[in-house]
Order: structure tokens, then sequence, then C-alpha cells
């Protein structure tokens, strides 16, 4: 079960996205085939054909397994664009979590090798001043890319209008009886 975020006041979600699955098909492959081998073979040998349902399962059983943690480790994984900051979390056993407020963050980018473009997956990168921070990898980097400068780039306009609003002499009532 995943922890659920925390939104500051005024805060909102943007985007939550769950990164994309790495490394089910080749336990998946190995699981079909090795189930289909027995299945294909139990008829012609009589004692594999007595056990073939134990045999089945035992030699099933590790590929499952394989398969059910992996996914279970990549659905546990998300990433969430809010209106101010971009927060990682994830782990099964241990967890981890990591908040990178818009005002840290100095560029993005969106890295793809030419099999992730093929299958329109990659990694976005953000530059902080303190290093890079690579996000898990996730389907259509480049649009979630620009979604978060969009993000960054509103989110900075609206809190340069509301300090500007907040600095303007014509907006201050401060010593102006007319209210009383």
């Amino acid at each position: 079960m995943s922890p659920r975020l925390r939104l500051e006041e005024g805060e909102a979600t943007v985007i939550s996205v769950t990164p994309v699955a790495e490394g089910l098909l080749g336990p998946l492959i190995v699981f079909v085939l090795l189930e289909g081998v027995i299945i294909a073979f139990a008829p012609k040998w009589s004692l594999l054909h007595h056990y073939e349902a134990f045999v089945i399962l035992v030699v099933g059983f590790v590929p499952a397994l394989v398969i059910v943690g992996r996914s279970w480790r990549w659905r546990s994984h998300k990433v969430i664009v809010t209106t101010r900051r971009v927060v990682m979390y994830g782990g099964v056993l241990s967890r981890y979590s990591t908040e990178i407020d818009f005002r840290e963050i100095v560029a993005t980018h969106a890295t793809q090798s030419w099999r992730e473009r093929v299958r329109r997956r990659g990694t976005v990168l953000l530059d902080l001043p303190s290093g890079t921070v690579a996000l898990p990898p996730v389907r259509q980097p480049a649009a979630l890319r620009r979604l978060i400068d969009r993000t960054r780039r509103d989110a900075s306009s609206a809190s340069r209008d509301w300090e500007q609003w907040l600095h303007d002499p014509s907006t201050d009532n401060f010593g102006d009886d007319s209210f009383e």
C-alpha cells in the first residue's frame, strides 16, 4: 500500500506517473516455455505424465515468484508532479521518498537510447545546484519534461504576481483612515 501524499495549502497534484515495468518479459518467457515443454512432453514420458501437475507447479514456481516480486516492486514506485514540487517515492520492504521543490530545479532533460525511443520510454533528468537527479524510467519522457517545465514556469509566474501585488504601493492600505 502506497503512502498518501500530503499536499500543502494551495498545492494541487498535476500528474501521478508509475514508472515503466522492467524485467518482466524474461521471466514470463521462461515461465511460458518451461510450462509448454512440460505439457508437450508429458504424454511421451510416463513418469512425467504421472506427476505432470506437480512438475508444472515446481518448475513454474521460481519464474512466477520472480514475476510477482518484480511486479510488486514496479507498482510500488510513483512520480508525482504537483504545482510546487516533484515527489518520487517507492520501495517494497525499505522505502524511499524524494521531494524536489521547483525553485531548486535549474534545468530539465529527457534522455532516450534508440531502444527506448522505439518503445517510447526514457528518463527525465532534473538539474539541481547540488547535482542531477534522475527520475525512474517513464513513458513519454519528453512530454513529462515539458509538463514539469510548464508547471515550473506557471508556478514561478504566479508567485511573482503574488509578490508584485504584495509590494505594490497602490494596494497598501496601511495608514489609510478611509475604513474607519
